[in-house]
């Protein structure tokens, strides 16, 4: 009896230890899938394989990676303007600079001492600025809207939180600077 339980009880045994060797190294294999080229130096932490990012391993950035990611933030939002989504998220900024939301937002509070929505706040009031400076006949409603508003409450505070002045101060004073007599000549 124990010769019968011994060859029923075997073959199954090997073929599920079988089935998880091999199950175990597809999954090896895909953990080393090659990633982008060399010049990301935290790419095997933030990087996308094959359509997904890594998850964060809890470990912080390095000060010169935070560095980098930081220079990299900038230069995309300058270049890019991003900020003017409405619907801009900190994934999509992580996705568009290969790393993922949690580096991101540590090296947005580190480095430049904001959390993310102030820094996309910052950005669009500059940018509401500069248009307003180009065409001054712009409404504060129509400044609101081009730059990514989707409330005139929410702009009008981060317009005050990064000048100090609401839009409508801050567009008379322009107004006044630029009529002023030394401009007239």
């Amino acid at each position: 009896m124990s010769d019968l339980l011994l060859l029923i009880g075997y073959p199954p045994l090997i073929v599920a230890l079988v089935f998880l060797a091999i199950r175990d190294s597809r999954k090896r294999g895909e953990k080393e899938a090659p990633g982008p080229p060399k010049e990301y130096p935290y790419q095997d932490r933030a990087i996308p394989h094959a359509g997904r990012f890594l998850e964060d391993s809890g470990q912080s950035l390095k000060d010169s990676d935070m560095e980098d990611l930081k220079e990299r933030l900038c230069n995309v939002l300058e270049r890019e303007k991003l900020y003017l989504n409405p619907d801009i998220r900190v994934s999509d900024l992580a996705e568009r600079l290969y790393t993922n939301k949690s580096y991101l937002a540590q090296t947005i509070k580190i480095k430049l001492n904001k959390n993310f929505c102030q820094l996309v706040h910052y950005y669009r009031v500059r940018e509401a600025m500069r248009l307003y400076a180009h065409d001054p006949d712009l409404t504060i409603t129509q400044l609101c809207r081009r730059v990514g508003f989707n409330s005139m409450t929410t702009f009008n505070t981060a317009f005050g939180r990064n000048t100090g002045y609401t839009p409508a101060e801050w567009c008379k004073q322009y107004r006044k600077k630029n009529e002023s007599p030394a401009n007239e000549r």
